[in-house]
């Protein structure tokens, strides 16, 4: 029996609904704000245009990771095109807070 592809794609965020992502990115606050990687993820965020002005300022003047983070978390929960961007950036700089992610397994032994 044949089954349609399009019936067994994953459903986008928009379908999902907007908390899905902002709930992951909670769950996973403590692992980015202390994986070294990020800061490359940022910048490259910031050269997409991920950010605004007064955003790059404020990542800019971040105290510590943790604050950096939470302005991430805070644009990002926002964005949902931001979110994705994040999630493709993920990919280049940073594959395995991708695959966190996408197992939702913060750090632990995924697979």
């Amino acid at each position: 029996m044949d089954v349609d592809r399009k019936s067994r794609r994953a459903p986008s965020l928009k379908m999902a609904g907007t908390g899905v992502w902002v709930r992951l990115l909670e769950r996973h606050r403590a692992r980015l704000s202390k994986d070294p990687d990020m800061n490359r993820v940022v910048t490259r965020l910031i050269k997409r245009g991920i950010f605004s002005i007064p955003e790059e300022r404020q990542l800019a003047s971040a105290v510590d990771a943790s604050e950096r983070t939470d302005l991430l978390i805070e644009k990002l929960s926002r964005d949902p095109e931001a979110f994705r961007e994040f999630c493709m950036t993920l990919e280049e700089c940073a594959p395995h807070l991708l695959s966190e992610f996408v197992f939702d397994c913060g750090g632990k032994n995924c697979v």
